[in-house]
């Protein structure tokens, strides 16, 4: 969600479906590449090297430095709050309701922690931990 709200506050025009593997063109200048790249970091490495020489094609070593750190921090933000059982607040969850929808993100193991029936009149997830 933080893309669609950065680029709404760039006033760019973004496809958050490329960030779930759409395979849409998301607006974002080297996006293919940069999603690419961010799958193959997340699927054990599977085709990594060829994928980060693409970035590094696209963008340059600064950009590919920048990329893989993008990918760094967002994959260990996610694993971090999952493990922890850190649920969505009920801002973010109304906010999103429909982007999550769209995304099918409600179906990660993630959307577990969180009681997204709020968001209207989805069932409530059982709490993982609690």
């Amino acid at each position: 969600m933080l893309l669609r709200a950065s680029s709404d506050a760039l006033g760019d025009d973004v496809d958050t479906a490329a960030a779930v593997g759409d395979g849409v063109d998301s607006h974002v200048e080297h996006g293919a590449v940069l999603a690419a790249y961010a799958a193959a970091a997340h699927d054990s490495g599977a085709g990594l090297a060829d994928a980060a020489h693409a970035v590094r094609a696209a963008v340059g070593e600064a950009g590919f430095v920048e990329a893989a750190m993008t990918v760094a921090v967002f994959n260990g933000l996610v694993r971090t709050a999952d493990a922890a059982g850190i649920p969505l607040d009920d801002g973010v969850v109304s906010a999103t309701a429909d982007d999550r929808a769209r995304l099918g993100l409600d179906e990660y193991g993630g959307s577990a922690n969180s009681d997204l029936s709020i968001a209207g009149g989805a069932e409530p997830h059982p709490a993982r931990f609690g």
